[in-house]
């Protein structure tokens, strides 16, 4: 039952930071305001409290200027449970291929059509450290990861977080333990490529380097799970 209360009033505390714009640092009030606000027990508010802050909604201060406040979510949790869930599921190789060409090939028409300076900038410093053997991402770390940079290079929040989802499932089903130190220079190459297409505006040849890309990835998938 307090499950319940818990998870009804985490969702009309999120309506409300919805309704109001979602201003960041704004107090919601002390736990006795909120009590009163959404007529529930002190239990059931900590419980939707414990919810929001799992999800980085608000953040609960202590002390003098304390009560509830609204975060700025950075989307980590998502991804991370996104990631675990669709592990869970046993996500088959097909399965990722099928979701990469869907969502990744779609990106690299936007990513064309909004390439500027900025944008130029820092996919070449990207580039410029996979060349250099140092590349943003790591196992285990695909943040900053080439593909999730170009879910951000499109300018679309969702794009970006389906993105993310995608590369940090791929590296920690295929990368993080299976990409040897031989293989890394060969997929650095492969985003080198792809990447100078994209600074150029060349849209033909871009989608035409993301397409081998995909296929080098689909034997490299099928060759780690029949190690497996």
């Amino acid at each position: 039952m307090l499950d319940k209360v818990g998870a009804l009033t985490a969702d009309r505390i999120a309506r409300a930071i919805v309704a109001e714009g979602w201003p960041v640092g704004m107090h919601l009030g002390t736990e006795l305001e909120l009590m009163e606000r959404f007529t529930v027990s002190r239990a059931g508010l900590r419980e939707a409290i414990r919810i929001l802050e799992y999800q980085g909604v608000v953040e609960m201060r202590r002390g003098r200027s304390g009560g509830l406040r609204v975060s700025a979510p950075d989307g980590s949790g998502i991804v991370a449970s996104a990631v675990r869930y669709l592990t869970f599921r046993r996500v088959r190789p097909e399965h990722l291929l099928e979701a990469r060409r869907i969502i990744e090939l779609s990106l690299i028409p936007l990513v064309v059509d909004r390439m500027n300076n900025e944008n130029a900038r820092q996919l070449q410093q990207y580039l410029d450290q996979e060349v250099a053997g140092q590349p943003p991402s790591s196992p285990g770390n695909a943040s900053k990861g080439f593909h999730t940079l170009l879910g951000a290079l499109t300018g679309n929040p969702a794009l970006k977080l389906f993105t993310h989802v995608l590369e940090s499932l791929v590296h920690m089903r295929f990368y993080a333990l299976h990409l040897s130190s031989a293989e890394a220079p060969e997929v650095h190459g492969f985003h080198v490529r792809v990447g100078e297409a994209l600074i150029d505006r060349d849209l033909p040849r871009a989608l035409a380097e993301f397409e081998k890309t995909l296929e080098h990835t689909k034997r490299y998938y099928i060759d780690v799970d029949e190690r497996s």
